[in-house]
This record gives C-alpha cells, sequence and structure tokens, in this order.
C-alpha cells in the first residue's frame, strides 16, 4: 500500500511537470518548491529619443551609455513645405530657397559621440 501511495505521488509529479504547472510536493517529510526565474529591467534616467533640437544627454542603446549628442542639421519635411510655400506665394526665388541656408528650418539629427550611432531625429514644424 506505501508502495501504491508513492508510485501515485511519482505520477502527479510527472503529469504536473508535463503541463508546466508549478506545485509544492510533500514527501516523507521533504518539501520541494518549484519557481521561476524572473527578469528585472532597470530603466534608464536618459531618454532614448531626443527632446530638444539642442545637444543633449541620451541613453545610447549600442554603447549601453549615457553620452553627450552630436547634432547636425538635414532638410526634411518641414523646410520643402515651407520652400513650396514661398514659391506659391510668388516671392522671389531667392528668398524661398532661404530655408535651405538657416539651421533653424532644418531638422536635427543626434547621433551618440562615442560610436556615431544615430539616436533620433528632431523634425522642423512636424515633430
Amino acid at each position: 500500500m506505501n508502495d501504491n501511495n508513492l508510485d501515485t505521488q511519482q505520477q502527479q509529479t510527472r503529469s504536473g511537470q508535463t503541463q508546466g504547472t508549478y506545485q509544492t510536493i510533500k514527501s516523507n517529510n521533504i518539501e520541494l518548491h518549484i519557481n521561476t526565474n524572473t527578469l528585472i529591467q532597470q530603466e534608464s534616467p536618459y531618454p532614448k529619443v531626443p527632446q530638444t533640437r539642442k545637444s543633449e544627454k541620451l541613453f545610447c542603446s549600442k554603447c549601453n551609455a549615457p553620452v553627450d549628442s552630436d547634432i547636425s542639421y538635414e532638410m526634411g519635411k518641414g523646410s520643402y513645405v515651407i520652400i513650396f510655400i514661398l514659391l506659391a506665394l510668388i516671392i522671389t526665388c531667392f528668398f524661398a530657397f532661404i530655408p535651405c541656408l538657416l539651421n533653424n528650418c532644418k531638422d536635427v539629427q543626434h547621433r551618440c559621440s562615442k560610436c556615431t550611432k544615430l539616436l533620433g531625429t528632431k523634425q522642423f514644424l512636424f515633430g
């Protein structure tokens, strides 16, 4: 009878393991606890996406460290919209292309100062 009870406990244990359930098994004054491992991720106090059009401290996912961003200016959608609006208002072509010369009318790209990975772009007019 004791062997039959032990076989029943072993079958319950096997069926519990195949189903992926977690249980506590008590047998002959021995307790077995099965626990799962959890992964805890820490949030960085530095943003991963640029918030301003100026150089700022951002978190680089390639370097896994906070870095000061290097900024560069490029023509974007907002710059082209301004050019088309100025051309539509029949302003001389010279004045229509002023957004090409002004950094305030361009998108700002933030890059990592260590590995030069693109961290994000702050857009003119649209973002």
